[in-house]
């Protein structure tokens, strides 16, 4: 048996088994890390009243839930950039944000969460808002 273990060829296939475990240790260390993703979005209208969901000068609540607390979310308008409206560090896999509508041209939300691969939105329909404290009329 000794003489199998030594042999010339057995010693080849201890080596090529031990650079395999070298090589996949190596790939699992340098793997990258899996990147944030915002995985939903919702506008929570307040009381609206009008021929659209949201008014601009109103205010309402964008709530989106995460699979990386670590990463902040920013929360933009159609035409900002990443810059956006607002910023949020998420919680228990949610971040909120209060969104005022700055134009009646907009027709969507974003959030988007750095190094994500993709970006999640929501289609919005945004009128001329008259804010009445309690409630918003959009027109």
């Amino acid at each position: 048996m000794t003489r199998i273990l030594n042999s010339p060829k057995m010693k080849r296939i201890v080596a090529g088994a031990a650079a395999l475990g070298v090589v996949a240790s190596v790939t699992a260390l340098t793997a990258p890390s899996a990147s944030a993703t915002v995985t939903s979005i919702a506008i929570a209208p307040a009381f609206t009243l009008g021929t659209h969901t949201y008014g601009t000068t109103c205010s309402y609540t964008v709530t989106v839930a995460v699979d990386d607390n670590s990463q902040t979310v920013y929360f933009f308008e159609e035409g900002q950039g990443p810059s956006g409206f607002a910023e949020a560090k998420p919680s228990n896999g949610v971040a909120k944000a209060t969104w005022t509508p700055s134009s009646t041209k907009i027709t969507y939300i974003y959030a988007i969460q750095p190094n994500a691969t993709a970006q999640i939105r929501q289609p919005v329909d945004v009128g001329t808002g008259i804010n009445l404290g309690s409630a918003c009329v959009a027109i």
